[in-house]
């Protein structure tokens, strides 16, 4: 770390030294792993250890950005006189530059993001546990006749952000993944579906039998779909399936969507945009959570920020430029690599749960679709018009009876958000952005 730390001074300096008004630098050092077993064979073994520096010099309003994976003092050397030369010709903007002094810091809660047991674990037993977790699932019912593969993925990185307004921050990071994907055969049909489970920690995983049993329920459980009628009903979403329209928020409420009047977000801070249950929060913060940091990528502290409360949208999630842009604070938000410029984007994005149990929820439906899955992009991010291929389980007489599938499910984004009538105490964080069961109360389903 102290050695990464090092060279970020180092290239400050010397931008310093040629006559840069600010600099930053952020430095990405990582080492990760991929393996994939299918049918008990081995189908793909990665490693990689990439690592770069990215640098942007600011001069009287041009700036300019650079990376390297070259990380000799010579090179580095060259890279910022380049860079410089790069700024001096660049268009300027009055909005661009470091964020002030008053801002940068980080905070002190300790986020459990780093587990030591995966920088030492070897690879034969990332081999074992996926071979382990495709053959219970293979063993689990009769129905399931195929694979389609168990896969681990891991990542332990290190980051290193400092600037010349005295910002000095580092981080590091783990994270690892498990999955299975399964295919079930009866009459001549073929169906498939997966399960997986995600975190920061090796032994915080779901256990590898709960994963293959999840994987088999899920993949079992679409045999036999029909497609649907076309008609109007209420729609429970499960947590993948909500997670899908959090998604479509994630991208709505980023200042620079909202800067660039790409968003149906456009004009609504202060103003009620879902029903009064509805609460929407980004937190760094979480210990152990998939989008965790003790600062963002320009050096702000990590923060919680209220989106959405009581149904009123609270703020748009900004990085410092488009917050300039937009004449509003700041919300510790940037995310950028090491090539690009920072971006707002969100961090654990979730939708707070409510008081429903999801069986209560089912049960409230008389004639409605359990929504699982959702395909394809259909969504107009100007309109909130939404539109996707989905699959499901139709519901009757509050008990979800046959699976479906082959149909499109449409509404507005806005029009869904004040029509949730339900929402579920089921908020589990298995990804960065997460919802529970939520049941809205009409939508247009369009099958046969």
């Amino acid at each position: 770390m102290e050695k990464l730390k090092e060279l970020a001074e180092f290239v400050l300096k010397e931008a310093k030294s040629l006559g840069a008004d600010d600099a930053d630098v952020l430095i990405i050092q990582s080492v990760t792993t991929r393996v994939k077993v299918r049918l008990g064979k081995v189908e793909e073994l990665k490693q990689a250890n990439p690592k770069a520096l990215g640098l942007r010099i600011f001069k009287n309003k041009h700036k300019a950005l650079t990376y390297t994976s070259d990380f000799r003092p010579d090179s580095l050397k060259k890279l910022v006189k380049k860079t410089f030369e790069i700024a001096l010709v660049s268009t300027p903007d009055d909005f661009s530059g470091l964020p002030d002094e008053s801002l940068l810091g980080t905070s002190s809660q300790n986020l459990d993001l780093y587990d030591p047991t995966l920088v030492t674990l070897p690879t034969e037993k990332k081999i074992a546990l996926v071979t382990e977790l495709e053959n219970i699932g293979l063993k689990l019912d009769p129905l399931i006749t195929n694979s389609e593969g168990a896969t681990w993925n891991d990542s332990q990185y290190r980051i290193v952000i400092a600037n010349t307004r005295g910002f000095s921050g580092s981080q590091d990071y783990t994270s690892c993944s498990l999955s299975l994907a399964l295919l079930a055969e009866k009459d001549g049909v073929k169906q498939s579906d997966y399960w997986y489970s995600s975190g920061r920690h090796l032994q915080r995983l779901e256990r590898i039998e709960d994963i293959a049993r999840e994987a088999v329920r899920r993949t079992i459980r679409k045999i036999g779909s029909r497609k649907p009628k076309t008609t109007t009903v209420p729609v429970v979403f499960d947590p993948i399936a909500g997670r899908d329209l959090l998604n479509i928020l994630a991208s709505s409420v980023v200042g620079s969507a909202i800067y660039r009047k790409s968003s149906f977000l456009v004009d609504k801070l202060g103003k009620s945009i879902a029903v009064n249950d509805f609460n929407l929060i980004d937190d760094s913060l979480i210990p152990g959570g998939l989008a965790s940091r003790s600062f963002d990528y320009e050096g702000l502290p990590g923060r919680k920020n209220i989106v959405c409360e009581n149904g009123v949208l609270q703020k748009y999630l900004c990085d410092t430029y488009f917050a300039r842009k937009l004449g509003l604070p700041a919300t510790g938000n940037a995310i950028r690599s090491t090539h690009t410029e920072p971006q707002p984007g969100t961090t654990n994005f979730y939708m707070l749960p409510g008081e429903y149990t999801p069986e209560e929820i089912i049960s409230s439906v008389e004639d409605g679709l359990y929504l699982t899955d959702v395909h394809w992009v259909g969504i107009n991010y100007v309109t909130g018009d939404y539109s996707r291929g989905a699959e499901g389980i139709w519901i009757e007489n509050g008990q979800m009876t046959y699976p479906v599938q082959e149909f499109t499910i449409a509404s507005n984004v806005l029009t869904m958000l004040k029509s949730i009538e339900m929402i579920g105490n089921d908020l589990t964080f298995r990804d960065a952005i997460n919802a529970p069961t939520f049941k809205i109360s009409s939508m247009t389903i369009s099958g046969t």
